[in-house]
């Protein structure tokens, strides 16, 4: 990762979670049917991966990174989202903590994200967030 100039500053601790965060993106996009495979000519022909690349820039704005899935900043941006969602402190998100999401979610529209990702004993772990921050912020997207 720290071949990529604005990668230089992501602390070792936090590599597990970005690597998730970058490759959450891909599966989301590219793998519609949720097969857990991409094709290669998939990944290489997308824009998702062009946003990637875009890392490569030794100069990048504040603006600019915040708008990049694949920044230190935005995946920052996620994963704290997520960790002041986790009141309990459980690694988990409960649909009550979830809905503290955004003030428009409604408790039907809780219910029906709980229903479509798998979760484990009605809570939401850190990939699943992902795809719904994904979904939230790409709504015009098929996927």
């Amino acid at each position: 990762m720290p071949t990529f100039p604005q990668l230089e500053n992501l602390q070792e601790p936090f590599y597990p979670f970005y690597v998730i965060t970058a490759v959450r993106k891909f599966f989301f996009y590219l793998d519609p049917k949720r097969t857990g495979k991409i094709m290669i000519k998939d990944m290489l022909t997308s824009p998702i991966l062009a946003e990637l690349y875009e890392l490569r820039s030794t100069q990048m704005s504040l603006e600019d990174a915040m708008g990049n899935w694949f920044s230190v900043q935005s995946s920052l941006r996620v994963y704290d989202t997520y960790l002041r969602l986790d009141t309990d402190k459980n690694g988990m998100l409960k649909k009550q903590e979830l809905a503290r999401y955004s003030p428009g979610l409604t408790n039907i529209f809780i219910d029906r994200v709980f229903e479509e990702y798998q979760t484990y004993e009605g809570e939401m772990d850190y990939k699943n967030f992902l795809d719904f921050v994904l979904a939230m912020e790409n709504k015009k997207s098929p996927q």
